[in-house]
């Protein structure tokens, strides 16, 4: 039983160090990217809402990231969140009669960690295991129970989501536009925003156009850097002043699928399905 191995001894020193801990900006994920094998590639993201580098284990876990940071009714996140003190995860896999996970190289009990807590005035209101569904065996499952259980004894709602409910083309959407949130790395002013939106919203609404002739014909009007106008498309996007129909991908060589000019940021579309 897994029982009979050995606590780590690391983790009193990664809490030391702050791991698990901290909100917001100041939240540190318990692992590393090399401290962990994933299924798939591991991504790093910066987040709008957190303002700190974000570590994603997977392509489902980047996906993901992109719908929680687009949906409006999500405050905060916490990524790769571990369950402490080990010690209630080992009673829960007790109770259950199934064996606790392990580190099969260092042949010691493992910290067990949530993918994502979902957090509202600084405190977990939902979580979320991310899983491929072809990946949930019976042992994964058993796993899935502990950290269910443990969330459980803290009044918080858990989620299982899988590739069968994240939607790719729209969190690729939001991917495409996200870095543009923050126009001032691009030197893109407000008043540059303005005159390229009155004068793209002109040709915007007509599907004959695709959207890199008109933002070319914007960037030459308005002697802009090529390129600055699809910059302001994409930050117009992301900010939700145009909304447009998130579930086709976005090539800039077709026509835009403009749903509203005057989207606002008061929207509720999240993409999630427990949202």
């Amino acid at each position: 039983m897994a029982q009979a191995y050995p606590i780590p001894t690391t983790i009193e020193k990664w809490i030391k160090q702050g791991k698990g801990q901290g909100m917001g900006k100041h939240y540190v994920p318990w692992f590393t990217a090399r401290q962990v094998p994933s299924q798939g590639r591991t991504h790093t993201a910066k987040g709008i809402k957190s303002g700190r580098e974000h570590l994603l284990l997977s392509d489902l876990e980047w996906y993901y990231f992109y719908l929680l940071e687009w949906s409006d009714v999500i405050e905060g996140y916490r990524e790769q969140y571990p369950l402490l003190p080990i010690e209630e995860t080992i009673q829960i896999a007790e109770d259950l009669g199934v064996d606790h996970p392990i580190d099969p190289q260092k042949r010691e009990l493992k910290v067990m960690t949530t993918d994502f807590v979902i957090d509202q005035d600084d405190s977990p209101v939902d979580v979320v295991n991310i899983k491929p569904a072809n990946k949930i065996t019976i042992r994964e499952a058993e796993k899935m129970e502990i950290e269910r259980q443990y969330w459980k004894a803290r009044d918080v709602g858990w989620s299982l989501v899988t590739d069968k409910d994240i939607p790719v083309s729209y969190a690729m959407n939001v991917q495409y536009v996200h870095k543009t949130y923050n126009l001032a790395p691009y030197h893109i002013t407000d008043q540059h925003v303005m005159k390229a939106r009155v004068l793209m919203e002109q040709m915007i609404v007509d599907p004959a156009y695709k959207l890199t002739d008109i933002t070319n014909q914007a960037d030459d009007a308005l002697g802009l850097t090529p390129g600055n106008s699809l910059v302001i498309v994409r930050h117009l996007i992301m900010t939700k002043q145009w909304k447009v129909n998130m579930k086709t991908r976005i090539d800039p060589n077709r026509p835009l699928e403009i749903l509203d000019l005057n989207y606002g940021i008061s929207s509720q579309q999240g993409g999630m399905r427990h949202a």
